[in-house]
């Protein structure tokens, strides 16, 4: 080669921008490097990290929700006037649930989970007579705080994410009725005899039977983006109690708690490092519930079922290495889901 150029190859190697013509072969990407904390705190809220290290994550979260019942007692004139009684009843419910969730993996394929939650519930409720004057004007309230329904989860991983397929999880969970049952609360009338509300004397905290859960979570990471699925299913398993009725004195009996089943999907982008935003939809239906009174056929509860639609808004930013803040606020898209759910957690890893 000529001295003149060879001194050329040199200058443009280093000339600004000259490595960059000079170099053919493409940066390999190191296999091993770990996703970054953002990306790691969506796929523990989202799906399953299969962290090695213990995550202790205590949590708070809100809901609130209204319900207005119209009640009418007489009969219509002309398609247009009504002749009659008019009452509306209106329900509003404060649910705040403090929770701390346990997690360690077992290995990279296998993670176990254990949520211990306490519940403080306070419901108002509201009666409007015919005419609608204050003297037509009830209210009450109700409020209860113990200890919910305990729940533990094992997770495994069935197919580990590639280019071309995402990570697939299956997950199993058991429920126990630790928290308050709903059955056999009394119900009493607000300043009897002639009140026309009736509210219970306290609020349940559990579902009062013992539930069996499982289901598949897909995720995909499409850098920046990440994107997300799951599918699941709840057993709730038959239980006898010694009080199933609202009325005074005991009627033992049996209760078939619905099934239910849920789906959402999503995704989320790792705006930075340290950063996430998510955007998911989660819907689940529950099945009409059963019972059976002592000495009767077993009988279906008409409206028992449930339809509960959400649309929910996230943010994760990790504040450390170890430590982390999730919010996210959810708005419901059907009668039977909460009007709106406020959810904080903070989890660190140990």
């Amino acid at each position: 080669m000529p001295a003149s150029m060879g001194m050329l190859l040199a200058l443009l190697v280093a000339a600004p921008g000259g490595a960059a013509l000079a170099q053919t072969a493409p940066i390999q990407q190191d296999p091993d490097a770990q996703p970054s904390q953002s990306v790691r705190d969506v796929l523990r809220e989202e799906h399953t990290l299969f962290s090695d290290r213990l995550t202790i994550e205590p949590g708070i979260s809100y809901t609130y929700s209204d319900r207005s019942q119209l009640a009418l007692s007489g009969f219509l004139i002309l398609d247009a006037i009504f002749l009659g009684d008019i009452s509306v009843d209106t329900v509003e419910s404060h649910t705040t649930t403090f929770d701390v969730s346990v997690r360690y993996g077992l290995s990279n394929r296998m993670e176990l989970e254990l949520n211990v939650p306490y519940l403080y519930r306070s419901s108002t409720y509201q009666t409007i007579g015919a005419g609608g004057s204050t003297e037509d004007y009830l209210e009450a309230s109700v409020s209860q705080s113990r200890l919910g329904d305990i729940s533990g989860s094992l997770y495994y991983r069935l197919l580990p994410e590639t280019a071309q397929r995402p990570d697939v999880v299956w997950n199993v969970g058991v429920r126990a009725p630790t928290g308050r049952h709903p059955y056999g609360i009394t119900v009493r009338t607000v300043d009897e005899p002639d009140g026309n509300l009736s509210i219970p004397e306290t609020l349940p905290t559990g579902n009062g039977v013992w539930g069996l859960s499982t289901g598949f979570s897909v995720l995909k990471t499409l850098d920046p983006a990440i994107v997300f699925a799951n599918l699941g299913y709840t057993h709730n398993f038959e239980g006898s109690f010694s009080d199933i009725s609202s009325d005074e004195g005991e009627i033992p009996g049996k209760v078939d708690l619905g099934d239910s089943i849920r789906f959402g999907f999503g995704t989320a982008f790792a705006l930075n490092p340290r950063f996430s935003l998510s955007l998911s939809y989660s819907h689940q239906h529950a099945f009409d519930s059963k019972i059976t009174q002592e000495g009767q056929e077993r009988r279906t509860l008409i409206g028992s079922g449930a339809n509960a639609a959400s649309l929910n808004l996230g943010a994760t930013y990790a504040m450390s290495d170890r430590i982390s803040l999730v919010t996210s606020v959810g708005v419901g898209l059907t009668d039977d889901a909460p009007d709106i759910a406020l959810n904080f957690r903070l989890p660190f890893q140990m």
